[in-house]
């Protein structure tokens, strides 16, 4: 295995930012989706700098862990270190820009693949 210089663990969920920047989140008509949580934001920016990255977390059997575990893979992070989790669901954060200083935001995180991350899914020889 290619040693890692950045291994980053935690949350791993998609996020869907309104379109309309400056409106409500009650208002927006279209969205667009991102990876989302530090750990897995912080994997993908040290990739773009050249580090080699990898994340540790969880994402649920569907799309969107999909979607999440794909779109680390184009950035070139490692992605050994995800574990689909067959029984819960990826996060969602819906999300607005409404100006420098005010981003409404809902979390919908109810028992999510990220959350149950155990020490059993972490394997030593990755680390």
């Amino acid at each position: 295995m290619t040693k890692l210089d950045v291994i980053t663990i935690g949350r791993a969920g998609v996020d869907l930012y309104g379109d309309q920047i400056g409106g409500r989140l009650e208002d927006m008509g279209s969205f667009s989706k991102y990876i989302g949580g530090s750990p897995t934001n912080i994997a993908a920016g040290t990739a773009r700098l050249g580090l080699k990255s990898a994340l540790i977390s969880r994402v649920g059997d569907e799309h969107m862990g999909r979607f999440i575990v794909e779109e680390l893979a184009r950035e070139g992070v490692n992605t050994d270190g995800i574990v689909t989790d067959p029984e819960r669901l990826t996060a969602l954060v819906i999300l607005g820009i409404r100006d420098e200083e005010q981003f409404p935001l809902i979390f919908y995180r109810e028992n999510c693949a990220d959350m149950a991350l155990c020490e059993d899914d972490i394997d030593p020889d990755f680390v």
